[in-house]
């Protein structure tokens, strides 16, 4: 891959839980780290939610190698949000790249 593809400035959101006074925990994200990808739209869908039939996209995005991305990371790129489907793919086994597959994270109404 020629390192000129990476072209998006992402960041790299790490998940910490955080009591939600019920017992239970909220997942927050917050920035760990910026780096440059690629983000390539693969497939595209329609999948039923909630009785609606609702577009939904996925994303490849390739950075350089790093031991620290875990699946529960997310991917910011402007004021877009993605999260992972699969655990990070070590490409052709070099430690040159990872390729994260993910999907965006579309806000639902009844959140607001």
């Amino acid at each position: 891959m020629n390192p000129g593809e990476l072209n998006c400035r992402i960041t790299l959101k790490q998940e910490i839980k955080v009591a939600d006074g019920q017992g239970g925990y909220a997942s927050v994200y917050t920035p760990r780290t910026a780096m440059w990808a690629k983000i390539t739209a693969v497939t595209a869908k329609l999948s039923d939610q909630y009785e609606q039939m609702e577009p939904e996209i996925l994303y490849r995005i390739t950075i350089r190698y790093r031991r620290d991305v875990a699946v529960t990371d997310r991917i910011q790129y402007g004021s877009r949000e993605f999260e992972q489907i699969g655990p990070p793919i070590d490409i052709e086994e070099k430690h040159a790249y990872l390729r994260l597959e993910c999907r965006e994270v579309v806000a639902d109404a009844a959140d607001d």
